[in-house]
């Protein structure tokens, strides 16, 4: 492999004054319902039903009225009318972004008219520091699923993670011109990497928190991989996230635009992306030429949390609970996991879609829960140190 010059390391501490926080734990309190038949684990601010039985929950639910479920996919109608002919409770799905889910929970909460009883968010850090502690939702597991469950996606109990993966054009290239992140930081990529702009999106800005918390290990090992000499700076994430702002990243809110600008046909010099799973359908809708950039170090990509809670006063607990055990079952999340994302409950077969996200799923870089609290706490600092570095 070519030996490539070093960048130079960066004493982004002392530069910007950022300080990391050890504290990476939850510290949300337990929130459910007194009445509502939990118990906790120790380890755990979700409640675990460790007596469960689905029959009584069942019959339970049937008692009661129509739930309301609010996320982020459209495909939330499909498992709420699922869920309505299958168990006889009417279930109506509503597509509320996360933003917009934060403010409408809590709203909802402190009027004492809630609407929405069982939410689905992928703002994982706003959950648990703020709806979550606040009491106006809480998570709960069921018992006879919470060993299938990964332990990183239990506190709170995680839905689905959503994909992204670094991609390429396959028209232009035979397999992918890239096998290291830090090439992205080199002269040859300049302009040509197409992502989700950070100073907008907070799975973004998450993802560097996350790194910077779990993977400098990984990031120091890829440098030397990748540069020929071993890292010496301060902290191999934020030098490479600086690295990458000043390489003129092609920046935009849409998936679908980085998958027009990494995928579209007759391209002779494409860029690169980091893509959402499910834009991988658009090499059969479009004619796009788009494939996974496999065993690029240190992760082929990232896999952004969608935590499920309940609604700590709904009025109809049950039903709720029973949606919450739904959505984690195969039968339950399959309009969400057919386009690549990824069920935390590790029983469920990965289907096959358009990016083959189930053959990439070992070499994926799924964010922990136990980070949360400083994903939260850091959000401004990493968007400042970005667009410091952006210019």
């Amino acid at each position: 492999m070519k030996i490539r010059k070093p960048i130079k390391a960066i004493a982004f501490v002392a530069a910007v004054g950022l300080t990391l926080s050890a504290c990476a734990g939850t510290d949300a309190k337990d929130s459910g319902n007194a009445d509502n038949g939990a118990t906790n684990d120790d380890a755990l601010t979700s409640q675990v039903e460790e007596d469960f039985d689905l029959d009584a929950l069942i019959a339970a639910a049937q008692e009661e009225g129509p739930i309301t479920i609010y996320d982020n996919s459209s495909a939330v109608e499909d498992m709420a009318a699922a869920f309505s002919e299958k168990y006889g409770i009417e279930a109506t799905g509503v597509k509320v972004d996360s933003s917009e889910a934060l403010e409408m929970v809590a709203r909802e909460s402190e009027s004492g008219n809630v609407q929405g009883d069982v939410i689905a968010i992928q703002d994982l850090p706003g959950l648990t520091n703020n709806l979550l502690p606040a009491g106006h939702v809480y998570s709960w597991i069921p018992g006879d699923l919470y060993d299938d469950i990964e332990e990183s996606q239990r506190d709170p109990l995680v839905m689905v993670s959503d994909p992204n993966f670094w991609s390429y054009n396959t028209e232009v290239y035979d397999s992918c011109p890239v096998d290291n992140v830090w090439a992205f930081t080199d002269e040859e990529w300049n302009g040509k990497v197409a992502m989700e702009d950070p100073a907008g999106a907070n799975k973004i800005i998450d993802w560097f928190s996350q790194m910077d918390q779990f993977l400098q290990d990984d990031m120091e090992v890829a440098y030397e991989d990748y540069f020929g000499t071993p890292y010496e700076g301060e902290n191999a994430v934020q030098d490479w996230v600086i690295a990458m702002a000043e390489n003129d990243p092609i920046l935009t809110d849409s998936n679908e635009d980085i998958s027009a600008a990494v995928g579209a046909p007759g391209q002779t010099d494409p860029p690169m992306g980091l893509m959402a799973s499910s834009k991988f359908r658009n090499v059969e809708e479009k004619g796009y030429y788009q494939g996974v950039c496999e065993g690029i170090e240190p992760f082929v990509g990232i896999a952004a949390p969608k935590a499920i809670v309940i609604a700590t006063n709904s009025e109809n607990q049950n039903a709720a609970k029973l949606y919450v055990h739904f959505a984690m079952t195969e039968e339950g999340i399959a309009p969400q996991i057919g386009d690549g994302k990824y069920s935390s409950n590790t029983s469920i077969v990965q289907p096959d879609d358009p990016s083959e996200a189930g053959r990439h799923r070992e070499n994926v870089f799924f964010f922990d829960n136990a980070g949360a609290n400083v994903d939260w706490q850091m959000r401004q600092d990493w968007q400042d140190l970005w667009r410091m570095s952006n210019k």
